[in-house]
């Protein structure tokens, strides 16, 4: 059942409580103290102080919130998922162009090659998108119980108001319903056959890689073993 945004506030500011609490951290438990005694204050005054201690507790709330990347880090709300979050925004799977090396990608597209030349180019343009399924297929499931987990944090604070923060659209990426391989929508079952398709013929396209490297150490192995 979703909050209105006061009560989401301060939900909010009792799991910030919660979490503060659990170490003997002497700024930590001075700041859980801090914003339990102001969520106490609004449910014991009245009238005009009630309203007065519901926005100084608000503020406190979400102004430790805005700074929770400051805490240090076993207090962090996101610790968790912290690694996979980092790497995902680094890589930035979700743009259009191409992971590796865009710019000569992009121009290759654009010209007309030979034939040998096509081949591998079509071999390049098509690893750099099995790369990104890879890529997030291994952070999907490196991050999943993590980001299960953040959920009630990112719904508290979307109640409460707070603008999307980096979290948010990375949990949404990690726990997409369509790209979970245990999902059975028709979305996602078409989604796992496309990718399937394009890894097979990832595996395919590697194996003519190898055997043309192993041809070419053939040669090398050949020429080095020549007498002299």
């Amino acid at each position: 059942m979703s909050l209105t945004r006061s009560d989401a506030i301060v939900e909010l500011g009792k799991r910030l409580v919660a979490e503060l609490s659990t170490d003997e951290d002497l700024l930590a438990s001075w700041m859980a103290h801090d914003i339990a005694e102001k969520i106490a204050a609004t449910e014991t005054a009245k009238g005009k102080a009630k309203t007065a201690a519901e926005t100084a507790c608000a503020k406190a709330i979400l102004m430790l919130w805005e700074y929770r990347e400051s805490l240090p880090r076993r207090f962090r709300p996101f610790r968790e998922l912290e690694p996979a979050l980092r790497t995902l925004a680094s890589l930035d799977i979700d743009r259009k162009e191409s992971l590796y090396f865009p710019n000569h990608l992009r121009a290759a597209e654009d010209i007309e090659p030979d034939e040998p030349a096509r081949t591998w180019l079509s071999l390049a343009i098509g690893l750099d998108h099995t790369a990104r399924i890879l890529i997030a297929f291994s952070l999907r499931e490196a991050a999943a119980t993590a980001a299960t987990n953040a959920i009630p944090w990112v719904t508290l604070a979307q109640e409460a108001g707070i603008q999307e923060d980096v979290e948010e659209p990375l949990i949404r990426f990690v726990l997409d319903p369509d790209e979970r391989i245990d999902s059975e929508s028709y979305l996602a079952i078409n989604k796992i056959k496309d990718k399937l398709a394009k890894l097979e013929e990832f595996m395919r396209l590697a194996t003519v890689i190898a055997d043309e490297l192993r041809v070419r150490l053939s040669v090398l192995d050949d020429v080095e073993n020549e007498p002299i």
